[in-house]
Parts: C-alpha cells; structure tokens; sequence
C-alpha cells in the first residue's frame, strides 16, 4: 500500500488536485503491479510564508 507525500505552494484548484491524484495514482501502481485503489496520495498545502528556497521565504520573493 504505496503511500505518496505531495507538497507544494497552496493554491492549486480542486480540479488541478483531482488530476494530479489520478495521473500520479496510475503511475504509481502501474509501477508497482498493484490495483490503483492500494494507492494513497496526500496533497499538503503550505502558504508562501512557510515555504524557503535559495535561503529565502516565498513570501519575500513576491
């Protein structure tokens, strides 16, 4: 039972995270030979604020 971690800037539609889950779902139980309803995707969501690149908070880059 697979389980995959997806983080990433809040923002993203519903619509954009059905699709996301589903394309990633095939692949990854395809890759694994496993029915795609063993797989678990989760989808976190973080404000610019908590999110740091290059030494610097998303935020500051706006």
């Amino acid at each position: 039972m697979p389980v995959i971690n997806i983080s990433g800037n809040k923002g993203i539609s519903v619509e954009k995270k059905r699709e996301m889950v589903k394309k990633v779902s095939e692949v990854v139980a395809e890759a694994y030979g496993l029915p795609i309803e063993t797989i678990t995707v989760l989808v976190q969501g973080y404000e610019f604020e908590d999110i740091g690149s290059g030494g610097q908070l998303l935020s500051d880059r706006k």
